[in-house]
């Protein structure tokens, strides 16, 4: 899931208020470059400072996520097996061409007391998941993704995880502010989540889940 951000539809909301661009910049606690980059439809994603620019202006934001016909070759790990921790190993045994730190929004991060973390969609987008995301090709998704499927317990009774597609927002590995937004794959907890408590600031790091 990505929020969509419609640069003019902010430009004349900003312009309806009589807002100038370092008004709206100063309330949203960043600079007039940023908003124009946003106005201008040079950032289409919601990294915080998009969503304070856009509750700024009293605009609302919409979720997408990939076309229904879509198979993505992309998958987004925010627990155990991201590079350095417990399972990184299994991801890198499926053979991926690379991998880039992403982030998901609209999605909430949960300690499960164990040695990794439940993710569950949030209806506020400013609800960040810091992760990676790994890239496959066409011949190695299939296999890794039902290698996946047994760890996160998919077909368990209860399912422990349950897949889903979505889309996370990617960053360039030597500028955070190269974003790219790509479909991926994604594991959601199952149970309820109600007496976990939450991870702070959507980034998992426990040692407990790391290699030794």
């Amino acid at each position: 899931m990505t929020v969509q951000i419609d640069g003019q539809q902010i430009r004349a909301r900003r312009e309806q208020l009589g807002l100038t661009l370092q008004e709206v910049a100063e309330k949203a606690g960043v600079t007039r470059q940023y908003v124009n980059s946003v106005e201008a439809g040079k950032i289409q994603l919601v990294p915080p400072g998009a969503a304070r620019i856009i509750e700024t202006v009293g605009l609302t934001v919409t979720f997408g996520s990939p076309d229904s016909d879509q198979f993505p070759k992309n998958f987004f790990t925010y627990g155990s097996m991201k590079p350095g921790f417990l399972r990184a190993g299994i991801v890198e045994g499926s053979l991926p061409v690379g991998h880039r730190p992403a982030f998901l929004a609209g999605y909430r991060l949960y300690d499960s007391g164990m040695d990794y973390p439940c993710l569950v969609r949030s209806d506020d987008p400013r609800d960040l998941v810091h992760g990676v995301v790994y890239e496959f090709t066409d011949l190695t998704i299939g296999k890794a993704l039902q290698t996946f499927d047994v760890i996160e317990g998919v077909d368990d009774d209860p399912p422990l995880f349950c897949r889903h597609r979505t889309v996370s927002v990617v960053l360039s590995t030597t500028d955070d502010a190269d974003q790219s937004a790509v479909p991926c794959w994604v594991y959601l907890y199952v149970p309820s989540v109600e007496r976990l408590k939450p991870v702070k600031d959507g980034l998992w790091v426990k040692e407990k889940g790391r290699r030794k």
